[in-house]
């Protein structure tokens, strides 16, 4: 075969080879979209809040990227998926990448694992980083230490400081807690509660779940977990927001 024709074969292959490939993100492009996976983080209370990041080039970029990737955010009232959405569910879609099905079991080892002190120091660890070197003039509002999330509070009062609190809510054992079904199911006096949901389906406009028995526990949920990422944990944050806004 001729040079010239295979050249140009090879740069068509080349071509297309990129066009089928993942968006190849630059460093400003990955610690954009990682300040950008942090915005459901921040809220009024905190200083800097959510509007003085979203005029910045990096929010901006991550917002794009966001789009380009995952495609634009569905409005709520049009998101099917957001009305079947519940903090179980949710759970169970960071763990396994998709909704549960019937018969589909959570238990509590799924989201230890998943909100392990591991997972959100690496995933926090790269927005605290790419803050500081894009968002320089802004103290970042989250640090995480010694397996804890603190938010730096806006001060109440004019000449106050800022000042630092916990955030438990990332807490496995809170997590656990914030099901429904799991909170209905627990004796705090006696410190017991329940270590698995069983999922009945999609009732009604929701999914729905049970506590499990004893046989339930006897088979286990055989199919493997995916790490979390910032914008996992990001995403949950969200929707967790729009749920408890829309009183689901």
């Amino acid at each position: 075969m001729a040079r010239g024709p295979l050249l140009k074969r090879l740069e068509k292959a080349e071509k297309a080879a990129k066009a089928l490939s993942p968006v190849q993100l630059s460093p400003f492009d990955e610690d954009a979209l990682a300040i950008y996976s942090a915005m459901s983080y921040l809220d009024a209370t905190l200083s800097p809040t959510y509007h003085e990041v979203e005029p910045t080039a990096a929010y901006v970029r991550g917002e794009e990227l966001r789009n380009t990737i995952y495609g634009p955010i569905i409005p709520a009232n049009l998101d099917e998926h957001l009305k079947r959405y519940t903090r179980t569910s949710g759970e169970f879609e960071l763990a396994f990448g998709r909704e549960p099905r019937e018969g589909d079991k959570l238990c509590y080892e799924h989201v230890a694992r998943m909100h392990s002190s591991e997972n959100y120091s690496r995933e926090f660890g790269r927005i605290i980083e790419a803050w500081q070197r894009q968002l320089p003039h802004l103290t970042c509002p989250l640090k995480f230490d010694d397996g804890r999330l603190f938010r730096r509070l806006a001060p109440e009062r004019r000449g106050e400081e800022s000042k630092w609190e916990e955030d438990v809510r990332i807490q496995p054992w809170e997590r656990w807690l914030s099901i429904p079904m799991v909170l209905s199911n627990t004796d705090f006096e006696a410190n017991v509660t329940i270590s698995a949901v069983v999922f009945l389906g999609v009732v009604g406009v929701k999914h729905q779940c049970r506590a499990a028995t004893e046989e339930d526990l006897q088979n286990p949920q055989t199919e493997p977990i995916r790490d979390p990422t910032g914008f996992l944990f990001g995403q949950q944050r969200f929707k967790e927001l729009l749920v408890e806004v829309m009183g689901a």
